[in-house]
């Protein structure tokens, strides 16, 4: 059982490990909005692609997160990764432990 242990070990931290380059991106992402709104800088082009479906998704379904031109999405995005960290991910190494 150990063997896999390990791999739900391995999974968590690859799931961990994505979770938290894409909370960097979308924080560059907000950062970027707020000095360069218009840029096209590939690498802001690329951060835009990546982050533009979730926070989408997330006006979509819930439109009272847009007030007035103050855009909330990025925040309830963090938080929605900050729960999946702290409840998948932590149950996940749980899990992995205990097979060990």
């Amino acid at each position: 059982m150990f063997a896999l242990g390990n791999l739900i070990g391995a999974i968590a931290t690859i799931i961990d490990i994505a979770l938290l380059l894409y909370m960097i991106a979308l924080f560059a992402v907000v950062i970027v909005s707020w000095f360069a709104p218009r840029s096209v800088h590939p690498a802001v082009m690329f951060l835009r692609q990546i982050t533009h479906p979730l926070l989408a998704w997330l006006k979509r379904k819930l439109p009272f997160v847009v007030q007035g031109g103050f855009d909330l999405s990025p925040m309830l995005a963090f938080f929605a990764i900050y729960f999946i960290q702290r409840f998948l991910v932590a149950t996940l190494y749980q899990l992995a432990a205990r097979l060990e």
